[in-house]
Parts: C-alpha cells; sequence; structure tokens
C-alpha cells in the first residue's frame, strides 16, 4: 500500500510561506500603485519612480528569502547574516545612502523643484539664486538665472533654506549732477527714462528705485528690474544699458550691474 500521510509540521510550513507570499504580492501591488500615483502627479521622476520599484522588489524578494528559511530551518542565522551585510553595506556605502535618503525627503517637497528661489546654503556666504532643475539620487542640480548649472548634494540641500525669488538684475546709475542741480527733478527723470525705453524681458517697478548716495558731484541710484524670460542673456542686458546711457546722456551715467 501507498502511504499517503502528510508531515503536518511540513505541510503548516508550507501554508506559511504560501501566506508570506501572497502578503509580499499584496505588498508590492500597493507600493506599485502609489509610486504610480506619484508619478502620474509629478511629485516623482520616471527615473526615481523605477529606481524606488527596485529597491522594493529588492527589499521584499530578500525580507521573504529570509523568513523563509528561518521557517524552514528554526534558526536566527539567516537574521544574523542580514545584519553583518546590512552593517557592511552601510559602512562602505554610507555617504550614497545618507544622499539616496536626503533624496527621498526632497521629492515630498513638490514646492522645492522648478520655481525660483535664494537658496541659502550654508557652506556659502551669498545665496545661490536659480531654481532646482534636476533632483537625482546624490546630488541637486540648480540652474542660475544666467543659464550656468550649479551641482550640490542633496543633503546639503535639504538642510538649506529655500526663499521663493523672482528674477531680477540690479542696476547702479552714477550720474553726475551740478551743484545748483535738482536732485528730485534728475531722480524723476531717471524713473521717466525707465517707464518709457524698451526694457525687452525686464520690467519696471517704481518702488525698485531708490537712491544710493548723493554728493555735490554725482547722484547713485540703484534700480531692480525684474525679469519675465529665463535665462537671463548677457544681449538683453546689454540693450538695457545702451537703452539708459543714451536716455541719461546729459548726465554722462556710469552703469554698473551689482
Amino acid at each position: 500500500m501507498i502511504n499517503l500521510e502528510v508531515d503536518t509540521p511540513l505541510l503548516n510550513q508550507l501554508e506559511v510561506i504560501t501566506l508570506l507570499a501572497a502578503t509580499v504580492v499584496v505588498i508590492r501591488y500597493i507600493l506599485s500603485r502609489f509610486l504610480n500615483t506619484l508619478a502620474q502627479r509629478g511629485s516623482i521622476s520616471l527615473s526615481t519612480k523605477a529606481l524606488l520599484t527596485r529597491l522594493i522588489d529588492l527589499t521584499l524578494l530578500s525580507t521573504f528569502l529570509i523568513i523563509s528559511v528561518n521557517i524552514v530551518t528554526a534558526s536566527l542565522t539567516p537574521y544574523a547574516v542580514v545584519v553583518v551585510l546590512g552593517l557592511t553595506v552601510l559602512t562602505f556605502f554610507f555617504y550614497d545612502v545618507k544622499q539616496f535618503a536626503a533624496y527621498i525627503t526632497l521629492q515630498m517637497f513638490r514646492h522645492v523643484k522648478g520655481r525660483n528661489a535664494e537658496i541659502y546654503v550654508h557652506t556659502v556666504s551669498e545665496p545661490i539664486k536659480g531654481r532646482i532643475v534636476e533632483i537625482s539620487p546624490l546630488t541637486s542640480v540648480i540652474e542660475d538665472f544666467f543659464g550656468n548649472k550649479i551641482y550640490i548634494p542633496n543633503t546639503v540641500l535639504v538642510e538649506s533654506v529655500i526663499k521663493e525669488l523672482n528674477p531680477s538684475i540690479s542696476i547702479r546709475l552714477v550720474l553726475s549732477i551740478s551743484r545748483n542741480e535738482d536732485v528730485n527733478e534728475v531722480f524723476n527723470e531717471v524713473k521717466r527714462v525707465l517707464k518709457e525705453v524698451d526694457l525687452g524681458p525686464f520690467r519696471f517697478n517704481d518702488n525698485y528705485v531708490v537712491i544710493k548716495s548723493l554728493n555735490s558731484k554725482f547722484l547713485v541710484v540703484d534700480i531692480r528690474l525684474s525679469s519675465i524670460a529665463i535665462p537671463i542673456r548677457n544681449v538683453d542686458i546689454l540693450k538695457v544699458l545702451n537703452q539708459l546711457s543714451k536716455a541719461l546722456s546729459k548726465y554722462e551715467p556710469v552703469l554698473e550691474v551689482v
């Protein structure tokens, strides 16, 4: 006769492993749907979604194999091996892990990417003015208002203060004036010229023109022009400087971008 009896402990182990596999599949499906939703909303890029998907698959597969081996062998050895491997990986790839953790944090800040801003980095004395055009697992790319690209580690960016900013340029006018010149008339003349000349992609606002200094020979005026086009091109700046120089020629202007 054929013995049809099945080892009960083995059957129980198979049932637990099957239940574990089903749980892993369900978790994988839920996380996949979640990542798809984030990608469709633009919260994460497609490359980010692919990277996170691979990490999730690796984590779930490793977890399934470790728990399955433990169920069959009833040994703590798999866990010890995982702990040792985890500490080894963390030691050799600590920098990459730290940057990737910051990358995940930045992905949650939807206001960070694509907007013009002043970025106050603690390692730089002056703020970086521009917009964050790319966030990769290790570094982020900032494009300043002149089209130059700046690469910055994610951990530095996530610790920085980010302030929204309208792109602009600041121009300093040094005007020669006579001793009897009415300063108010000269100042109003400057504002009138700024409203009438062709500023190209720049816009003038009365609130952004101030007298920097004044003496018997010179009037120094600071002007800020907002830009409606990015990047700011040198040819556009030169055009504005040339227009202002011609319109204010009687004051022998000296113009400087500050």
